[in-house]
């Protein structure tokens, strides 16, 4: 290969609907349309052939005009023909898309939970499965390089690409996240069928005041035993690819630290895989972080940093001629452009483009529409039943309902961004940038249709997404007949740095709602959509409702599923993996009374002290803890035993009996946490190191036996600069299950 067909592969552009948005001189590809557009070929000669590029992405708003699993991959076929047929090597093109909740651009498209939604059903097995069906769609279309699943931690509410995430536990994080990659994957590092990307690498999620790509000041202590176990089980399950934060850590850009991406990443983790940049953030480093003069310096610290791939995403001009620019000065070896350029090469190979590049379109709209039974159980197994008082619920599919709230009825509310289009499906109301068009809204069952289709005695009161006086009145009006509530409350949707939120609380018009139909004296049952814990305002919202559910940002078939739950024929099973902050505002004394904590305070430690301010934790005091979630029977759990002694690179085996005490068949989740009486460096009283979910039959027991490696104790030891090796301290240690304890000792 020659220099300049090396450094084409270590670049992916974009072009959407086969164009992009540069001026005609940097690629002739505005306003180019269909196969047979004179513009489309000049586009795809200049950027694919004369600049030689290796790397296409489609990102949130580069839908093909024919916008369906077809559409799409007629145009990865039309791609992937130019490539293969024009360049002078025949390298095929990987095709980079986000298919966060399954492949969301089709507009027709079954879509699962958002994945706070998949990380509240705690089943690693359900995480897999909806992984598989992502992979079906994305073979069928196109997508062989998914950008997914996110690994970040949920550490701030505020931050508007929370719902990404699975949970604020590494462990939990860290099992869901490899599950969901062997499905996505289809096989391991060395056999991938669609290439996942564990993103994004590393500490993302906890910036400075819970906005998107600013700094995050962590210590190399907490980064390296809080959020690295999250990625690292992803690496363990095969990853192929990584992409890296678009922050800054302790006042240097992840995208050019060689700290983060070889020594962390390559050295540490053992990651042996391609690794990308995300969205121009390469050119940032010049542009918006001025650590490099220009772009070729810019290229050149990451390079050197560790980048394989930069997501450039339109100056491919500037990419090759500032890389070629680099090695020629000797700023860039040509050794470590052929390290980038093999691994590219393999992931090509391992993913079959050599000798499959091309897909059948007759077959796309069928893949991508399928597996709706799997995306209803998803959202049925997540939600999560938070306050259920004198067992109002479930409610009989004959009784008289009211359903109101600008979420009953809104699919752009419900399957939140990522969802047609970057900042999800079409409202004329929500004042973003970047939603789908008005006529390609998804065939999803919303919460209305889904409880019109159990009880034929619903009636409904629409609203405006900002509830006006005169709906909340029509609304308290209609349940005056009525024997229950149902208000459906939330959020629009949002993706990434526009979903930041300063205060993360329902709106006043909602929680005017509320308080108006909790006045009429009649069962209130509040159902939020949402991508993250929400302050409710006054206490006495919760405290008025009869039952509250958290349902996420359900997906496609999240109306039924709401449904299947509020009516009893699914037993609710979902567990919070976050903690529910206990108000949105953050009155003086919290620290010294127990009183409300704000969200973007999530507790770092799950403090044992609720209402102090000692100990290790931050005195936090939520409304629902993590793990919290409510059945419509019992459970009890007994019998722990744990091995009593085990090495540093043992492994730790505990048994425990779970029983169902209650009158109908139910399934629950079982966390499973170790706590160390005296260590060192200090830890968190207690640490999530599995889990088991179940179901049994109304008066069923059943032995459970969960093992965990001891390594997962590990610490970075060491004084507090951090500089020590992690290892795992010697000692006395708990296994604590609900309310029992068994000692173990770690020689």
């Amino acid at each position: 290969m020659t220099l300049e067909e090396k450094v084409g592969q270590m670049d992916q552009i974009v072009i959407g609907k086969l164009r992009d948005t540069t001026s005609p001189a940097n690629g002739d590809c505005n306003n180019a349309g269909g196969n047979n557009d004179p513009l489309q070929t000049t586009c795809l000669q200049r950027t694919l052939i004369d600049y030689k590029t290796g790397s296409i992405l489609s990102g949130g708003t580069d839908n093909p005009v024919d916008n369906t699993g077809r559409g799409w991959a007629e145009q990865y076929n039309t791609i992937q023909h130019y490539a293969i047929d024009h360049s002078r090597l025949h390298i095929p093109v990987i095709y980079g898309v986000d298919a966060v909740h399954g492949f969301g651009h089709p507009y027709r498209a079954t879509l699962f939970p958002q994945s706070i939604g998949m990380g509240a059903t705690w089943d690693t097995e359900l995480a897999r499965a909806a992984g598989a069906a992502t992979r079906q769609q994305l073979l069928a279309t196109g997508g062989n390089w998914n950008f997914a699943p996110v690994q970040d931690l949920a550490r701030d509410n505020r931050w508007g690409r929370y719902y990404e995430t699975w949970a604020e536990e590494p462990q939990l994080a860290s099992a869901l996240g490899a599950a969901n990659i062997r499905g996505i994957q289809g096989g391991g590092f060395d056999s991938p069928q669609v290439a996942a990307t564990v993103k994004h690498f590393a500490g993302y999620s906890q910036s400075i005041n819970g906005r998107d790509r600013v700094e995050a000041q962590l210590p190399i202590r907490y980064l390296q035993d809080i959020f690295l176990p999250a990625y690292a089980g992803g690496l363990d399950a095969g990853a192929a690819t990584v992409m890296i934060d678009s922050g800054s850590i302790n006042n240097i850009p992840a995208t050019g630290s060689k700290f983060l991406i070889t020594e962390e990443l390559r050295h540490r983790l053992g990651f042996k895989g391609v690794v990308i940049s995300d969205y121009g953030d390469v050119p940032a480093l010049q542009t918006t972080y001025h650590v490099a003069a220009d772009f070729p310096g810019a290229i050149a610290k990451a390079v050197n940093a560790g980048i394989d791939v930069s997501m450039t995403p339109f100056d491919y001009v500037g990419w090759n001629n500032g890389l070629i620019q680099d090695v020629q000065h000797g700023l860039v070896s040509k050794h470590r452009i052929d390290a980038s350029v093999r691994r590219i090469l393999r992931l090509k190979f391992e993913l079959g483009l050599f000798d499959h590049p091309y897909v059948d379109p007759a077959a796309a709209d069928a893949a991508v529409e399928a597996n709706k039974a799997l995306a209803r159980k998803a959202a049925d197994e997540s939600i999560t039943l938070l306050r259920n008082q004198g067992s109002t619920l479930p409610l009989s599919t004959s009784a008289r309902l009211v359903v109101t709230g600008p979420s009953m009825n809104r699919v752009n509310n419900q399957l939140g961004g990522w969802s047609v289009s970057w900042q999800g499906v079409y409202d004329p109301g929500n004042h973003v940038c970047c939603m789908g068009p008005p006529d390609q809204i998804p065939p999803a069952t919303t919460v209305l249709a889904g409880l019109q289709a159990a009880d034929p005695n619903v009636t409904s009161v629409p609203t405006d997404q900002t509830v006006s006086d005169a709906q909340v009145q029509a609304a308290v009006a209609a349940a005056g007949t009525a024997d229950a509530a149902v208000v459906v409350v939330g959020e629009r949707a949002y993706a990434e740095g526009l979903g930041d939120r300063p205060d993360p609380v329902l709106p006043a018009d909602q929680q005017k709602l509320i308080a108006a139909l909790e006045a009429t004296g009649k069962p209130v049952i509040v159902v939020v959509i949402a991508g993250r814990p929400l302050g409710f305002g006054p206490d006495s919202i919760v405290s008025g409702a009869r039952a509250i559910l958290m349902a996420y940002l359900p997906g496609t078939e999240g109306g039924a599923a709401v449904a299947d739950v509020l009516f009893g024929s699914v037993n609710p099973s979902g567990h919070l993996p976050v903690t529910w902050p206990s108000a949105s505002d953050h009155m003086a004394g919290d620290f010294d009374t127990g009183g409300p904590s704000t969200p973007g305070d999530e507790p770092k430690f799950f403090d044992q002290l609720p209402g102090t301010n000692s100990g290790p934790g931050s005195g936090y005091n939520p409304r629902w803890p993590f793990g919290f979630g409510l059945s419509y029977t019992t459970f009890a759990t007994s019998g722990l035993t744990a091995t009593s002694s085990v090495s540093r690179h043992g492994t730790e085996h505990v048994t425990f009996t779970v029983s169902n005490t209650g009158s109908r068949a139910g399934a629950t989740v079982v966390p499973v946490y170790v706590h160390q009486p005296v260590s060192t460096v200090l830890a968190p009283p207690q640490r999530l190191v599995g889990f088991t979910r179940l179901e049994l039959a109304a008066g069923a027991s059943r032995m459970v036996h969960v093992s965990f490696p001891v390594s997962e104790l590990a610490v970075t030891v060491g004084d507090i600069d951090g500089s020590g090796r992690r290892a795992v301290e010697a000692g006395q240690y708990q296994v604590q299950v609900g309310s029992m304890s068994a000692d173990f000792t770690v020689g």
